[in-house]
């Protein structure tokens, strides 16, 4: 599939994207939150899939260490696959976000029922995805899943041709890749 993206004004954002485990348990989910990242209009930069160990959990969600739900996040979120993505689009932070609905799923079902999480979600911490929730957190976010990748290097070198030429989406790779003319 070939996307013509024209010249956009704004430049892309990046944001990281997790399918929490509880969904990519089933496979018929897991294809139909890929489809809606793509038919929402996300470039998918990177995509891959990982199990953490529980000191990764305890390390990514460090700043929520001592709360209530703290050990139950953990546990979950090494309890099996995750998929991780890098998207970008122009205010990709704040779209990926709004896909995805209100943290809490029975807020969600009732106040946003089309988003993600009202529709796949299960409880307040099996509820489906993860988002960065700001520029700085992204970043940061992004650099734990995917410490091979540079943002300021992507940003700088790989931004204005995903923004302003054409590309592609590898069917088989599940990620957007610049197309032969850019």
């Amino acid at each position: 599939m070939l996307l013509t993206t024209g010249r956009l004004s704004k430049v892309l954002q990046l944001t990281l994207a997790v399918i929490k485990p509880d969904a990519v348990a089933h496979p018929l989910m897991l294809e139909a939150l890929h489809q809606t990242i793509l038919e929402n209009n996300f470039v998918i930069v990177r995509c891959k899939d990982l199990v953490w160990r529980r000191q990764d959990s305890q390390k990514f969600y460090s700043e929520h260490s001592g709360r209530f739900f703290f050990q139950r996040l953990v546990e979950f979120m090494s309890s099996g696959p995750m998929r991780a993505y890098i998207l970008a689009r122009e205010d990709a932070i704040s779209h990926w976000r709004e896909l995805m609905g209100p943290t809490k799923v029975f807020r969600a079902r009732y106040t946003s029922p089309s988003t993600i999480r009202a529709r796949f979600g299960l409880t307040d911490t099996r509820n489906t995805t993860h988002g960065s929730d700001s520029v700085e957190s992204a970043q940061r976010e992004i650099i734990f899943f995917f410490p091979e990748f540079c943002v300021e290097e992507w940003m700088e070198k790989e931004e204005p041709l995903f923004r302003t030429g054409q590309i592609c989406y590898d069917h088989e790779k599940q990620i957007h890749t610049l197309s032969a003319q850019s």
